[in-house]
C-alpha cells in the first residue's frame, strides 16, 4: 500500500500558484512523464548500493553515495565512497576510495587507500598508497609513496626507500617469528 501511495506520489508534481483575483494558493497538478536519460552523467543520489553492486557507464556522478565498484571514463565522487574504481579520469570531493585505477586522478578533502595513476593531485587529503608518475599535493599525508615526480606540500611517512627498508625489516621479523613457533612445537 505505501509502495502504491509512493509510486503515485512519484508520477505526479505538486505546484503553488496563485490565481488571478483569488488571494488564497491553488494546487496544481501534473503528471510527469518517465523517460530514461541518454545523455551523461549516470548520477546516483543518495543509494547505498547492495554489497557487491557495481556501475558501468562512460560518465557516473556520486553524491552522498556508496558503491561496491565503478568501470567509467570519467567517475565524480562528492560525498561519498566507492569500494574500487577503474576510470580515466577521477575527482574525490570530501569522498573516500578503497582502490583506484585511473589515468587522472584528484582528491580534495578526501581519502584513498590505493591509488595507482598517471597522474595525482591530492589537496588537503590523505592516501595509503600512491604510486604515480606525477603527484601534486597540498597539505597531504601519504603512508606510501612511489612517484617520478613530487611536487607540493606532502607528509609521505616512507618513500620507495623506506618502504623497501619497512618491508625487509618486516619480513625478517616474520621469519623470526615463525622459526621461534617452530622450535617451540
Amino acid at each position: 500500500m505505501a509502495n502504491s501511495a509512493s509510486s503515485q506520489a512519484r508520477k505526479r508534481a505538486r505546484a503553488r500558484a496563485v490565481q488571478p483575483g483569488s488571494p488564497e494558493p491553488v494546487e496544481l497538478r501534473a503528471p510527469v512523464e518517465l523517460v530514461e536519460a541518454t545523455a551523461p552523467p549516470v548520477l546516483v543520489h543518495p543509494v547505498v548500493a547492495e554489497d557487491g553492486a557495481s556501475l558501468e557507464a562512460e560518465h557516473v556522478a556520486l553524491r552522498m553515495s556508496a558503491v561496491g565498484r565503478v568501470e567509467a571514463g570519467e567517475l565524480r565522487v562528492t560525498q561519498g565512497a566507492v569500494g574500487a574504481a577503474r576510470t580515466e579520469t577521477l575527482t574525490v570531493e570530501q569522498g573516500a576510495v578503497g582502490a583506484v585505477l585511473a589515468d587522472r586522478a584528484d582528491i580534495s578533502r578526501g581519502y584513498a587507500r590505493t591509488i595507482i595513476a598517471r597522474q595525482v593531485q591530492i589537496d588537503r587529503g590523505a592516501a595509503r598508497v600512491v604510486i604515480a608518475a606525477d603527484v601534486n599535493a597540498q597539505q597531504t599525508a601519504v603512508l606510501f609513496l612511489v612517484a617520478r615526480r613530487v611536487a607540493g606540500d606532502v607528509r609521505v611517512l616512507f618513500d620507495w626507500r623506506g618502504a623497501l627498508a619497512f618491508g625487509a625489516a618486516l619480513g625478517a621479523v616474520v621469519a623470526i617469528a615463525a622459526r621461534l613457533r617452530r622450535r617451540t612445537r
